[in-house]
């Protein structure tokens, strides 16, 4: 039953993705349907991870990939059903969406990959449609923020081509279960080939020069939407990968992401504390929050289970703070960044709060939730995370903390602009996308209640 209500929900995104060029006319009905088609795959999602482990063949997922899978549907249903305003008033709303819903498809394969050929194809598919949603808004920042994200998309999917083509040379099998014994310069060479794959995709350093120019000056609506689907495709991925390959190489698989996880939330954090602009500041931001994501996906080579447990909650709490604190905030500055204007600075927040309370005390939220103020749901995230590892990389647990209060700084930068500085931002009107904010804020606050109630085993 769960099969095919997962083929129902591919298939009604899909046909949605084909029908809206010719919906142009009838906006309200395309945004319609594309709100059930998103809600409905929302539903399938959260039923599936409530139902254990699936695995029949093609198709293999789990309680985990099914909730990353959910958080992601949840955020951008959010965007979508909120965006009716914006995108009616865009000539190219429809070809977004189109591109969105196939996009979420992908994001659908990558977590149900039960074979290489799957997890290949649907990792290309979400590349392709991720840098074409940054392309679509067709201003000149964004066109280039587009190539570089498009051709680093393409290094990307040949390099994680090149690492799974160690793998079925070895093994002749194309399904994503452990391999039997490869030599070890085989599995090290697929890690280190797939890290830099997955990096290009994610930001992490030192494969994120093009992060910042796109998310720091392209139109910042389809990087709300972009940030949340690009980190989940990671996090999937790796977690497939680590089916293969953790316990063949697990030292090197903890040493080497370790390694990557300081480099990247360092140099995030210190960048992000030099920036002058609000998206110059929550693109570089994105990096440090890449490191301590890395952090997690280390700590699935872990024999302790008890330790992959926490390290799987705490990419899970992590996942829902940067997808709708990053997604909020990136609104927040198409609220009030004109079309074709240049790149948001930190000064046109300046006086929010004095001109629209609910907005700047839900931004505080989410600023403060990527900080990681309990009980907010960033607290938790790192939390998990840095459990997971204190006890087999201190020293990554260490960095980390430091790396903490290092981000502390900037983010009260953004918090200062708003409640201490003088000033009147000029708004838009769209009243769809300051809902979307409140609504992000409001699930970054009752999430923080949900670790609560886990079972930590």
């Amino acid at each position: 039953m769960m099969l095919e209500a997962l083929y129902l929900d591919i298939a009604l995104l899909v046909l949605t993705a084909i029908i809206a060029p010719y919906l142009r006319k009838q906006p309200k009905i395309l945004y319609v349907f594309a709100s059930l088609a998103l809600a409905f795959t929302l539903l399938v999602s959260l039923e599936e991870s409530l139902s254990g482990t699936i695995a029949t063949g093609e198709i293999a997922t789990d309680w985990f990939t099914s909730l990353i899978l959910t958080i992601v549907l949840a955020d951008v249903l959010v965007v979508v059903a909120s965006s009716f305003q914006l995108l009616n008033l865009s000539p190219e709303g429809p070809s977004f969406i189109a591109t969105l819903l196939l996009g979420i498809a992908g994001l659908i394969g990558l977590s149900h990959a039960g074979t290489i050929l799957m997890l290949l194809v649907s990792w290309i598919l979400v590349s392709v449609t991720s840098y074409a949603m940054i392309a679509l808004m067709k201003d000149k920042y964004s066109a280039s923020g587009a190539t570089k994200y498009g051709l680093m998309s393409l290094a990307s999917s040949m390099l994680l081509l090149l690492s799974l083509t160690f793998v079925t040379t070895q093994d002749q099998n194309l399904s994503i279960t452990p391999l039997s014994s490869p030599p070890i310069i085989v599995a090290v060479a697929t890690l280190a080939f797939s890290a830099a794959a997955f990096g290009f995709k994610a930001g992490i350093f030192p494969f994120h020069a093009w992060l910042p120019d796109t998310y720091g000056i392209s139109d910042p609506y389809p990087v709300a939407v972009v940030v949340a689907i690009s980190k989940a495709a990671v996090i999937l991925a790796f977690y497939k990968l680590a089916i293969l390959i953790a316990p063949i190489v697990s030292s090197h698989w903890l040493t080497l992401l370790g390694i990557l996880s300081v480099l990247t939330m360092t140099y995030g954090n210190i960048t992000a504390l030099l920036q002058k602009g609000f998206q110059g500041i929550l693109a570089y931001s994105s990096i440090a929050h890449a490191g301590y994501i890395l952090i997690g996906i280390a700590a699935l080579s872990l024999p302790d289970p008890h330790l992959r447990y926490l390290a799987m909650l705490g990419l899970l709490m992590q996942l829902v703070t940067y997808s709708f604190a990053k997604t909020g905030l990136f609104l927040l500055a198409k609220l009030i960044r004109q079309k074709e204007s240049p790149p948001l600075k930190l000064e046109q927040l300046n006086g929010l709060s004095r001109v629209d309370g609910s907005l700047a005390a839900s931004s505080l939220i989410l600023v403060l939730s990527l900080m990681g103020m309990p009980p907010l749901v960033g607290f938790w995230g790192k939390l998990f995370l840095f459990f997971s590892v204190v006890g087999p990389a201190t020293w990554l647990t260490a960095i980390a903390l430091i790396n903490t209060g290092i981000a502390a700084a900037y983010y009260a930068r953004i918090i200062k602009a708003m409640y201490f500085e003088p000033g009147s931002p000029n708004l838009s009107k769209d009243r769809g996308l300051k809902v979307a904010v409140i609504i992000s804020a409001i699930i970054s606050l009752l999430a923080g209640f949900i670790p609560i109630l886990l079972p930590i085993q």
